[in-house]
């Protein structure tokens, strides 16, 4: 996946470097400095560069600022097609509006209350109005705002300063909002009808008023829950020409619209800097694991290990997130029966441990029968919407020693604000609820801030299925900006090095007929291992594996193994049943068992089927054919590599064992969004050839080793960068330079879907097991100089003689059989030689290219894949 844009290039920067704009700025430095202390610097910056935007008279709205940003940051065009593209993502760009991007846990409520102090102060307004999305988040603000409101060092500074207003007043919506007041309220009652003075208290002010709002992903990029529609009515309120609000900031630790970064960020300390600064939690996540299925049992080895490593200091919470509110209370039902079960507790004593979160209940439908029958029969005084109000006020108390709750199930795009510091372990629980930058973002944010008394940074493992890991790994990495990768194609510049390509068109035919001549009576049965318990290991990131005890409840006794299995036999076949009563049928089990020395008295679901399956010869009819398919070769085809996918590598497979080759002397070897890593690239081997390696970090000096210059007549390749991903390419490319003169150009293939063709293999050497059928994607194609002979070849390791690469060259072989005989039959002068190769055979290889006698030369690894 190539990075299409740095979200640091991507801000909206406010330049006005006007002496009064800077000294206004910097008037309240004192104030900052005791407000934020510290290692909390960027909340500073946070209220600074606002401030800036707010107070010049250079940008005079967001448009302004916008068109001003385009002239001087070229990196913008490449997210946006043109100025007025990126203007219409803006809704409210004729206002002094922008966004603030500060990682959940880092102080947004510190770096809000300074700017509206700030405001207030110097009387840019009179009234700041603060709006967030639910009752809970309002809570809280009311509670911090109030307790900086009151510290009296803060307003003794504010004093001094001459302040128009020292002391702010912290009110409700629901009370008159006078000058020199900050007003906080949840969004649901700006527009109902729940007595709010909002209206009376703001309308015609607007102009004369600050808006911040907290949780400003709700503003742009509404939910699918029930309170979407709701949320849509807060960028209308912000519109509306009553209040005509003027200025307005808007604050998000996840500023997404799903995949999209908001436009209009004018500051920025994102997930990344936060963890580097180790003011929050650093992600953990899984990357491997023994056991390929969601289990409970994993997840409750990672909760276990996390209270034996912050017991004496804390009681660790497990967060599981959901995607809808019925699963998340039918999740909640599975948790607390899981536990009653493994913990051997009451059901009353694990719904103590657990409890779940949402931003309500849903009303009707199938929706609210989900929740009502996995919340299952109560009394009269019980409901959801009442254990889901009491769960929200347990929420504010579940970091105290004295809470009971150690499991918190939630849906992952909440209203509600969370500010739990106890979250060790994050579970999605479905792929869905970690689909997006924007969920991955806001979930992670819920288990980022750190308790206090906690030495050095801690960890919050994510334990997602391993099936997902890759997708949101992706996704992990983007929104931490952690992993960089480059992109690389075909290069129009260097047309001339394209050669023809051919292949041929496969279809699945019958290819041959077995007919049985006896009636199948004895049975081989093989089973696969089982267990009720074993040990399974789950790799994290950062802290590596966890070992955990998996019961697997999916089993059945043997006996009614064996009861399920005669039906099966009687139901097909009453003659057939004759002769496999219980006590055969038992001991064909028992037997498949001993044999492969697995644990007995049971059987797994997985071998009842296995041995279902190998009872079916029994009920096959003899004198009728099994046709057997298989792929055949058609037409031929011509494969243009200039219409092939771009190709990508990351900074970590660069490090790890690969090496990148690129035309030396050519300054545009990689352009549009990728040049910027490019052109780094390319400055730190620069710096390592001038001597300074040493003084370079890790990352840029092992790159600096792996980016490799050739000579432009030795780059006989139609394509901008070659990347070899191991230590056999890196080889094999660097002797394919060095032999250019033999050569009128080479082509590497994509990995997947350009050029491939089927084979088939038995994964085991015994060759006992079922074929696999896969599509084999060869490593390269090179045109011999001065001929029309097209070598293929593939590159393995010395000795790799596996089942697959056999397969691969038995079927390559007629692959290439069958193509140069299509070739002939179209008059074409066209031949391919397909070879395998490994190091050993490399001088031997480009040996007998420069002697013209490649046709029948087989290489060491070639004759060993023939044994």
């Amino acid at each position: 996946m190539s990075v299409e844009f740095r979200i640091s290039e991507q801000l909206l920067r406010v330049s006005d470097q006007d002496e009064s704009t800077q000294a206004l700025v910097h008037k309240y430095d004192a104030f900052l400095n005791l407000l934020s202390a510290g290692p909390y610097e960027y909340q500073r910056s946070a209220i600074r560069e606002s401030l800036r935007f707010l107070v010049s008279a250079k940008y005079g709205d967001l448009e302004a600022l916008a068109r001003d940003s385009w002239k001087e940051n070229p990196a913008l065009a490449t997210r946006h097609d043109s100025i007025d593209a990126l203007l219409a993502k803006m809704p409210l760009k004729n206002r002094k509006a922008a966004s603030i991007d500060l990682a959940t846990g880092a102080g947004k409520s510190y770096v809000m209350y300074g700017l509206a102090a700030i405001a207030l102060a110097e009387g840019l307004v009179d009234r700041v109005l603060v709006l967030c999305p639910s009752l809970t988040i309002e809570e809280g603000l009311l509670e911090k705002f109030n307790a900086l409101a009151g510290d009296p060092q803060l307003a003794e500074i504010m004093k001094e300063l001459g302040a128009k207003v020292a002391i702010p007043g912290i009110m409700r919506g629901t009370d008159t909002i006078h000058p020199g007041d900050i007003c906080i309220e949840n969004i649901h009652a700006v527009y109902g009808n729940s007595g709010s003075s909002i209206a009376d208290s703001f309308k015609g002010r607007g102009g004369r008023t600050l808006v911040l709002s907290d949780e400003a992903h709700h503003i742009f990029s509404p939910d699918d829950s029930d309170d979407s529609a709701s949320m849509k009515k807060w960028l209308e309120f912000l519109r509306n020409d009553e209040y005509n609000f003027r200025y307005l900031i808007h604050v998000s630790g996840t500023p997404y619209i799903k995949n999209d970064y908001f436009p209009d960020v004018i500051f920025r300390f994102g997930l990344k800097d936060a963890i580097e600064a180790k003011v929050v939690k650093k992600p953990d996540y899984v990357v491997a694991d023994t056991l390929k299925k969601q289990s409970w049992d994993r997840i409750h080895a990672v909760h276990l290990d996390n209270i034996k490593s912050h017991r004496q200091k804390l009681r660790p919470i497990s967060i599981v997130v959901t995607q809808e509110i019925a699963r998340c209370v039918e999740v909640w039902n599975e948790l607390v029966s899981y536990l009653a079960k493994k913990e051997k507790l009451t059901r009353e004593a694990a719904e103590r441990k657990v409890i779940w979160v949402t931003s309500g209940v849903p009303s009707g439908g199938a929706a609210k029968a989900r929740v009502m029958s996995a919340y299952g029969a109560r009394n009269n005084k019980d409901s959801p919407e009442k254990r889901r109000k009491e769960n929200l006020e347990s929420l504010k108390e579940v970091d105290s020693q004295e809470s009971s709750v150690e499991w918190i199930v939630s849906v992952s795009m909440l209203t509600e604000g969370w500010d739990v510091k106890n979250v060790f372990q994050i579970v999605p629980h479905e792929s869905r609820a970690f689909s997006s930058k924007l969920l991955i973002a806001q979930v992670l944010g819920r288990g980022l801030r750190v308790p206090p008394g906690i030495d050095g940074q801690p960890l919050v493992r994510v334990t997602n299925h391993e099936a997902w890991s890759t997708e949101i790994q992706n996704l992990l990495n983007e929104v931490l900006e952690i992993e960089n990768t480059l992109s690389y194609g075909f290069d129009p510049r260097r047309k001339k090095y394209l050669f023809p390509l051919h292949n041929l068109k496969y279809e699945l035919e019958q290819t041959t007929v077995e007919s049985k001549k006896e009636k199948v009576t004895r049975i081989k049965l093989k089973l696969n291992p089982q267990s009720r318990k074993s040990t399974h290991f789950t790799t994290f990131s950062t802290s590596g594996k966890l070992a955990a005890e998996i019961t697997h409840e999916d089993t059945i006794e043997i006996d009614g193994a064996v009861k399920l299995l005669r039906r099966f036999i009687v139901d097909r076949d009453t003659d057939v049943a004759r002769d496999w009563p219980k006590d055969r049928i038992k001991r064909l089990i028992e037997d498949a068992l001993v044999a492969g020395g697995y644990e007995g008295g049971f059987l797994s679901r997985e071998n009842l089927s296995l041995t279902q399956q190998a009872l079916g010869p029994l009920f096959r009819p003899t004198e009728r054919e099994h046709p057997r398919m298989g792929q055949v070769a058609k037409d031929l085809v011509e494969v243009d590599y200039s219409g092939a996918a771009k190709q990508s590598f990351s900074e970590s497979r660069l490090c790890e064992d690969g090496a990148v080759y690129h035309v030396k002397g050519d300054a545009d070897a990689v352009r549009g969004h990728d040049k910027f890593l490019w052109d780094q690239y390319c400055k730190w081997v620069q710096a390592a050839a001038a001597g300074l390696g040493n003084a370079m970090a890790d990352k840029p000096k092992e790159i600096a080793q792996r980016v490799k210059a050739v000579d432009d007549s030795k780059f006989k390749s139609p394509v901008n960068l070659h990347y070899a991903s191991h230590k056999p390419e890196q080889e094999f490319s660097e002797l394919l330079f060095e032999n250019s003169d033999l050569i009128e150009s080479f082509i590497k293939m994509p990995d997947h879907g350009f050029y491939s063709f089927p084979y088939s293999y038995k994964p085991s050497h015994t060759g006992k097991t079922h074929t696999t059928n896969e599509h084999f994607n060869p490593d390269c194609f090179i045109k011999v100089k001065g001929r029309n002979d097209i070598l293929c070849v593939e590159i393995k390791k010395d000795g790799d003689d596996s089942n697959r690469n056999k397969a691969k060259y038995r079927d390559g072989l007629e692959h290439f059989k069958n193509l140069n005989d299509a070739l002939k039959r179209a008059n074409e002068s066209w031949r391919y030689h397909f070879k395998f190769l490994s190091p050993k055979d490399y001088i031997g290889f480009f040996d007998v290219i420069r002697s013209g006698h490649f046709s029948k030369w087989k290489s060491s690894l070639m004759q060993e894949l023939e044994k």
